[in-house]
C-alpha cells in the first residue's frame, strides 16, 4: 500500500484498465453519473437525502415494504431505517400503517402526492427513455436487453452484501 504522498501505483489506476478506454464501458459510467445526479436534484426537489431518495425508490418502484426489508436493500442498520423513516415521514413522503391483522407489523408506505410530485420531475427523463425504448426494433431490443442483463448480473453478484460477494470473501 502507498502512503498518501506516493504516487498511486499505476496497476491499481481503473484509469489504466479495458474498460476505461472502451466507449460503452464510458457510456456505463456516464450513466452512472447522471444517474446519481439526476437523484441529487431530485433529493434536493423533495427536500431530502440521498438515502432517502434510495428509500423514496423502493417503495415508489415495489409499494409498501415493512422497515426490515427496506433495512435490507439499503444495507443500513434497523436503527439506521428507522431514521431514514422517521425523516421521510417529517418530509410528509411516507406513512406508517399498523396492520390490521397483526398490530406489531408495520408497513411503510409513500405517499401518493409524493409519489405524483417525484414523478413530475422525472417525467421528461422517462418521457425520452420512452422513446428511445420505442425506437428499438425486435433484434436490437433483444441485443440490449441481453447487455443490460449481463450488466446488471454483474452489479448484483459483486456488490458488497451480495450472496456471491459474501461467499467469496469468506473463501479469501
Amino acid at each position: 500500500m502507498t502512503s498518501p504522498s506516493s504516487p498511486p501505483d499505476p496497476s491499481e489506476d481503473p484509469r489504466n484498465l479495458q474498460i476505461a478506454s472502451d466507449v460503452v464501458g464510458q457510456q456505463l459510467q456516464q450513466i452512472a453519473i447522471l444517474t446519481r445526479k439526476a437523484a441529487s436534484h431530485l433529493g434536493a426537489v423533495l427536500g431530502i437525502n440521498q438515502t432517502d431518495v434510495a428509500a423514496l425508490e423502493h417503495l415508489i418502484a415495489d409499494g409498501p415494504l415493512p422497515p426490515t426489508e427496506l433495512a435490507v436493500r439499503l444495507s443500513v442498520t434497523t436503527a439506521g431505517i428507522t431514521q431514514v423513516i422517521d425523516r421521510l415521514e417529517r418530509a410528509g413522503h411516507v406513512v406508517r400503517e399498523r396492520q390490521i391483522n397483526d398490530k406489531r407489523r408495520v408497513l411503510v408506505c409513500p405517499v401518493p402526492e409524493s409519489v405524483a410530485q417525484a414523478y413530475r420531475h422525472i417525467a421528461p427523463m422517462l418521457d425520452g427513455l420512452s422513446a428511445v425504448l420505442g425506437a428499438l426494433d425486435g433484434e436490437d431490443r433483444a441485443v440490449v436487453e441481453a447487455f443490460l442483463g449481463q450488466v446488471i448480473e454483474v452489479y448484483r453478484t459483486t456488490l458488497p452484501g451480495s450472496a456471491v460477494a459474501m461467499s467469496e470473501n469468506r473463501g479469501a
